[in-house]
């Protein structure tokens, strides 16, 4: 995934394929990095009517990182409330020590690894995952102008005209109006997301989290809810029903579920890794089988880093059978969040279709980023 302009997030092709793979194997404590952050803009609800005699003396919410899932998370383990406010030291902390869980989770529950296994996951540590924001050229000059990529709570403040638009259901679950997001791991990014590749430092990871899927995904896939219904009754400025009995209402349980995919920086390797062991172990002895660990072992002895990525996570192709799409499955997916702004400072190079290269180059915005501006490569959507 990259950057999340115009079009509200819905499924990932990516993340749907994989799930499909392995959606049966997601065990307490599967992969991702929660985001987030609870939004002035948008105000959410307390997390749920389920705790009603805990939520009257819980501190309002506020737009720190991870907000609403490590709330959820604080509420799981006592009823009664707790007094200390949680600010942002805190809940980044938490977001570290429920990754470390998260993983330590995942390495219980697969057991013993095998020698291909093993090979894969310290081949996957040794190759830092390609880390893209994706955007639609028409919002290029924008971001140019400001100098970065903002979360959306940020982008109102300043009225930036970049057309950043960032699912409700998604602030509501973890607070997504504080978020830049990018893929992490598509050697591209993904093209839904706009024509215009920027890649980003590996060093932006010191401060972001992923998920294996999009919250919109989450909630639809994971949670059986109507997220799309969900989501139009938010942009028409309502609120989600607060009885838990309702099929719109988001709150408590979901968080808490949520919070489980959560992995930091320094757990993500071994988060995709792991996403790539569940898939090998659930293929059968099929052709499109046999067609995907032949994949592997061609990604296991190739020594460079994009080509690696390729293969982990094949670029998209419209119009595949579902025989071909099968034998393209992604071994992993993360989707990265990032607290509120990344600069320009963050990016190695901005990616554009090579006849509008000329004219991007031309405009007064571009010109102390004339460095990082460069023709796509031939081939890439």
């Amino acid at each position: 995934m990259g950057g999340r302009y115009r079009t509200a997030r819905t499924q990932e092709p990516e993340e749907v394929a994989l799930m499909q793979a392995r959606h049966r194997l997601v065990v307490v404590g599967a992969l991702g990095v929660c985001a987030a952050l609870a939004s002035p803009v948008f105000a959410q609800k307390r997390p749920g009517a389920e705790h009603t005699a805990a939520t009257a003396a819980e501190p309002a919410e506020r737009p720190i990182a991870g907000y609403p899932v490590a709330e959820a998370r604080r509420r799981a383990i006592s009823p009664v409330p707790f007094d200390r406010p949680l600010d942002s030291a805190t809940v980044r902390r938490w977001l570290e020590i429920a990754s470390q869980c998260t993983i330590a989770e995942f390495e219980l529950f697969l057991g013993e690894l095998s020698p291909q296994e093993t090979r894969l996951r310290d081949r996957v540590a040794q190759t830092p995952p390609p880390i893209v924001n994706r955007l639609y050229f028409k919002h290029l000059r924008g971001v140019l102008k400001s100098g970065g990529l903002d979360s959306l709570r940020i982008e109102a403040q300043v009225d930036h005209d970049i057309g950043h638009t960032t699912p409700a259901v998604e602030n509501e679950l973890f607070g997504a109006f504080e978020c830049v997001f990018a893929s992490v791991g598509p050697p591209d990014g993904s093209p839904r997301y706009g024509d215009v590749i920027l890649r980003l430092k590996d060093s932006v990871r010191e401060h972001g989290w992923a998920t294996p899927f999009s919250g919109m995904h989450f909630i639809a896939a994971i949670r059986h809810q109507p997220a799309a219904e969900m989501q139009k009754l938010l942009a028409e400025g309502k609120q989600l029903p607060a009885s838990p009995d309702n099929p719109l209402h988001l709150g408590f349980d979901d968080r808490l579920h949520y919070s489980h995919y959560i992995v930091t920086e320094q757990d993500w390797e071994r988060a995709l890794a792991y996403q790539a062991v569940l898939v090998l172990r659930n293929l059968d002895d099929s052709a499109t089988s046999d067609a995907v660990r032949q994949r592997c072992d061609e990604m296991l002895d190739e020594t460079d880093p994009a080509k690696f990525w390729s293969l982990f996570i094949p670029a998209r192709e419209r119009g595949l059978s579902r025989q071909d799409a099968a034998v393209r499955v992604p071994f992993g997916y993360l989707e990265g969040k990032f607290p509120n702004t990344l600069t320009l400072d963050d990016v190695t190079s901005i990616e554009v279709a090579a006849e509008r290269l000329a004219e991007v180059r031309s405009w007064p915005e571009s010109q102390p980023y004339l460095r990082l501006i460069r023709a796509k490569p031939t081939g890439v959507e």
